[in-house]
């Protein structure tokens, strides 16, 4: 049999032609990016302004996708080093077209220990230090929750930073966040809206970072959403909202955390200004919204933010029990 000398040929060209496809696939999801990562500059940037960033965005993606081909999902170097020229022009071309962001950081105020107790199993308190005056905080806590939501709750902190300031938190009381501890400061609980908006964004922080949707010891699985010490799994909530609002420009926000830039850029994605501090305050803001607001109409990003939890029938159900409860 005679061998075929136009195969190399042929080969080549399709290999050619291959590539082509590849790198038009790449400038279309560069561009792509660009417009989601500008979003508002988007209006507003040159010409010359968009080819840059849509320059480094390929550099970028052609980096990501040679380094997830080898199934290493944490950002090389290079890549790094490119989120980091993005965020630069972003926040440059911010402060041209949309103003000057603001900086923050974070505030070093101590907190003052007012009281602590120990949740029994029966709900109750049983005080441990501290003016044994505060039974009432934790019990409008429970009455704005369907019966059992605290029951992983195994302390309660009563504290006061001052008025305006934080009004509660949640953190785990253990190293696998089975076990969370509610802390709440009187001197701002007196506002009603404020505090159930509080409760219910705080509730939402254990809801998605229990010890059934994230791992605190665990390595992340590919492609899924991780903060600093913590990594969620693939079917929880906060992975899910992640890749639904967040994928295409997460870096970015990571890149310049103490800057409002971010958030001016995005202004229209978030339902409140904290929201855009990360995925896990986004998705906690979206559910206090989910539970206090009608269901939101339209197709927006605000809207599909705040009608996600719909999705799932045991969050739906949460809401109609603790609306029924704030006689919504």
């Amino acid at each position: 049999m005679k061998r075929c000398k136009f195969l190399p040929v042929l080969l080549l060209l399709l290999m050619l032609l291959s590539a082509c496809g590849q790198s038009r696939q790449l400038q279309a999801e560069a561009g792509r990016l660009a417009a989601a990562q500008l979003g508002k500059l988007d209006a507003y940037v040159t010409e010359m302004e968009r080819k840059q960033v849509t320059g480094l965005l390929g550099q970028l993606l052609a980096l990501r996708q040679a380094r997830e081909s080898m199934d290493i999902w944490s950002q090389s170097a290079g890549e790094e080093r490119l989120v980091l020229q993005l965020n630069q022009i972003y926040e440059d071309c911010t402060r041209r077209y949309l103003g000057q962001p603001e900086e923050w950081s974070a505030d070093e105020e101590g907190m003052e220990l007012l009281a602590e107790y120990t949740v029994t199993e029966t709900g109750g308190l049983e005080r441990e230090e501290g003016e044994d005056t505060y039974r009432a905080l934790w019990a409008r806590v429970q009455a704005m929750l369907p019966p059992g939501s605290l029951d992983a709750f195994a302390r309660f902190t009563v504290f006061t930073d001052g008025e305006a300031e934080i009004l509660a938190y949640v953190v785990p009381a253990d190293d696998d966040g089975v076990r969370w501890e509610l802390a709440v400061d009187p001197a701002d609980a007196e506002d009603g809206q404020a505090f159930a908006e509080t409760v219910y964004h705080e509730y939402c922080h254990y809801l998605t970072l229990n010890q059934g949707q994230v791992t605190y010891t665990g390595a992340p699985s590919p492609g899924c959403y991780a903060e600093d010490g913590l990594a969620a799994y693939p079917a929880s909530y906060l992975n899910a909202f992640y890749q639904a609002f967040w994928t295409d420009y997460l870096s970015d926000r990571l890149a310049a955390p103490n800057s409002s830039g971010f958030y001016l850029r995005h202004a229209d994605d978030f339902l409140t200004g904290y929201a855009a501090t990360n995925p896990s305050e986004d998705i906690a803001e979206s559910f206090a919204c989910f539970i206090l607001r009608d269901k939101a109409e339209g197709e927006g990003m605000t809207a599909r933010k705040q009608n996600f939890f719909y999705a799932y029938p045991e969050l739906a159900a949460f809401r109609e029990q603790a609306r029924e409860q704030l006689g919504l």
